[in-house]
């Protein structure tokens, strides 16, 4: 037990997990042998008894590794000005920063949960994302599934306000974009979400030169 419980606080390189996510996978362990003991295979959970600790591991962030307010506008206006999907994607990449959003919860993002003022604070009433579960994971059989805000209620929103300079921006790109049949904010080509292979190779292009 104490073999597996160390081999959690690695990754698959060799190097240190994350502390959530050696949590995530005791906790997960622990599920897997309380199953083992109602279908008999234990007669208690062998955890149990093991007084462990997982090593400190330290996921503060380097003030040094986030960029000022300066430095993303530059970065925003670096990614519009790429060709082909650039233009689309500043808009995208700006939800990440000014409403802190997860890139599933932006792809999801639709015109109705926005208020978008002419002037003043705006706000976004997100209610879930979007992620690539693989058609053999979903019940309709879709590459994409919607899922919950993380760690939250089914039905839950979580309200998050949006200053009066990113409210332009979103504006600004409903009018010289539309959105998506169903009121999305964000698509491809296609019409469909985004993928991540995109935006990232979009964002790795002007984040190279910081």
């Amino acid at each position: 037990m104490r073999r597996a419980l160390d081999a959690l606080c690695l990754k698959l390189d060799g190097k240190p997990a994350a502390a959530k996510t050696t949590r995530r996978k005791r906790s997960a362990f622990s599920e897997v042998l309380n199953m083992a003991v109602e279908n008999g295979y234990f007669v208690d959970n062998p955890l149990a008894g093991i007084r462990w600790n997982a090593p400190s591991v330290e996921d503060g962030v380097d003030p040094a590794s986030v960029p000022n307010p300066l430095q993303v506008a530059r970065l925003l206006s670096a990614v519009g000005q790429q060709r082909g999907r650039g233009p689309h994607l500043e808009a995208f990449f700006g939800c990440m920063y000014f409403a802190a959003m997860r890139p599933a919860e932006v792809i999801h993002l639709r015109l109705e949960q926005c208020h978008l003022p002419e002037t003043g604070w705006g706000l976004l009433n997100l209610t879930g994302g979007v992620v690539p579960a693989g058609k053999d994971w979903t019940d309709d059989g879709e590459v994409y599934a919607i899922h919950s805000l993380k760690r939250r209620a089914a039905t839950a929103t979580r309200p998050v306000p949006t200053p009066p300079q990113f409210v332009h921006v979103l504006r600004a790109h409903v009018e010289r974009f539309d959105v998506a049949s169903e009121g999305r904010l964000f698509q491809n080509q296609a019409g469909n979400y985004v993928e991540a292979a995109a935006y990232g190779i979009t964002w790795s292009r002007p984040g190279s030169t910081f």
